[in-house]
């Protein structure tokens, strides 16, 4: 028998106005997951964490939180812990850290006696390396110490399920990286069920044990951070999760193993799909800037282009090239792992890739109404 899901959602519909920012959702939680929801600004992620706490009411539809319909269930009794961004705004400046953290227990109607919320809030303290800052008042932290805080008044609690909106958000870059080991880390510990909001896609990539693609008001595609990346179920998101090049192109022949594709830089061999494609088919070819070779090597490849060097930075992980096709608008991006070599000193190049490292989409997104002009226009 399966486990029953944390969180189940259905038909959930939600409009602001005449805007319609939820679009029949369904959804399900596994218990105990790490899901993170990615997707651009105004797809209603924060809206689908706001109904599911109870701040928003959805318009249709059900959730269901471990099997309990929350339709008559008010916020506070829903025993789900919410993390915001502005993560200043909700701390009490007049309180310590300790009566910040302990606030949520003991405004509870069945709260706990003060010797053992004391003793909660001693654990959540040190759990989240903490503890010397017990008698501090918010003021006195750092960004990264105020974010801990935060995060323990709404741990404390033990919640099954704690939502986040985008918490690391405002929070530099140094200190982001230092608080997604920490969210792991309180994941495994805690064992509870986390869902997580955020525009970052590298930082969705690292903390998701599934990954949910949202855009304008609907789900695009559920799966693992390696599924959505490596098998995106359309071109919106193979072009949103991660870097890529994007092209238009018609498809002009199929073979058994391959679809080859007129593009703005010529004819480009891309992996079947397994799908009957005719031919005069619109789509767009997508490759990762990762999956090019550029240089030497670039002539073995099945596809290979003559480009123009325009730029290149080096990230100390890896080098970043900006490459130009004769004749087409859009630079293309290629990165290479490394310091630069000799090789690409020169002006003129070429890059290549293989047929398996492109996909052919002729579906843009599950919308119906995206066409590939957009998804260009948004690549600029």
């Amino acid at each position: 028998m399966s486990a029953q899901p944390a969180i189940s959602i259905s038909s959930l519909s939600k409009k602001f106005a005449d805007e319609l920012v939820l679009d029949r959702i369904d959804l399900s939680v596994t218990d105990g997951e790490f899901c993170v929801v990615i997707g651009p600004s105004g797809c209603g992620k924060s809206t689908l964490l706001k109904c599911i706490a109870g701040i928003a009411d959805p318009d249709t539809g059900e959730i269901h939180l471990r099997g309990r319909n929350t339709e008559s269930v008010p916020s506070r009794d829903r025993d789900v812990g919410l993390v915001f961004q502005e993560f200043e705004e909700t701390l009490f400046p007049h309180k310590t850290v300790a009566e910040n953290i302990g606030f949520g227990l003991r405004q509870q109607s069945d709260a706990p006696p003060e010797e053992q919320i004391e003793d909660r809030i001693d654990e959540m303290l040190d759990l989240l390396a903490i503890s010397h800052t017990k008698s501090s008042y918010p003021d006195e932290l750092s960004g990264g110490q105020q974010q801990r805080v935060e995060l323990a008044r709404q741990l404390v609690r033990d919640c099954d399920i704690t939502l986040f909106d985008d918490p690391l958000a405002d929070l530099d870059y140094k200190l982001q990286k230092r608080m997604e080991i920490e969210m792991r880390r309180l994941h495994n510990e805690l064992e509870s069920t986390f869902l997580y909001v955020t525009h970052n896609q590298d930082q969705a990539l690292k903390l998701a044990d599934r990954l949910i693609v949202m855009n304008d008001g609907v789900i695009e595609q559920v799966g693992t951070p390696e599924e959505v990346y490596t098998n995106p179920a359309n071109a919106f998101v193979g072009r949103f999760v991660g870097d890529s090049n994007l092209l238009v192109g018609d498809v002009v022949r199929t073979t058994d193993s391959e679809i080859v594709v007129e593009t703005p830089v010529g004819e480009l061999a891309v992996s079947d799909t397994g799908e009957r494609l005719a031919e005069g088919s619109e789509g767009a070819v997508l490759v990762r800037p990762e999956d090019i070779v550029i240089g030497d090597g670039a002539a073995n490849c099945r596809n290979n282009v003559g480009v123009v060097l325009k730029g290149r930075t080096y990230t100390g992980e890896v080098m970043e090239y900006s490459v130009s096709v004769p004749g087409y608008d859009n630079e293309l991006q290629v990165v290479k792992p490394g310091r630069p070599d000799d090789a690409e000193n020169s002006n003129e190049t070429e890059i290549g890739f293989d047929a398996s490292a492109a996909q052919f989409f002729e579906e843009m997104s599950v919308t119906g109404d995206m066409k590939v002009s957009d998804l260009l226009e948004a690549e600029q």
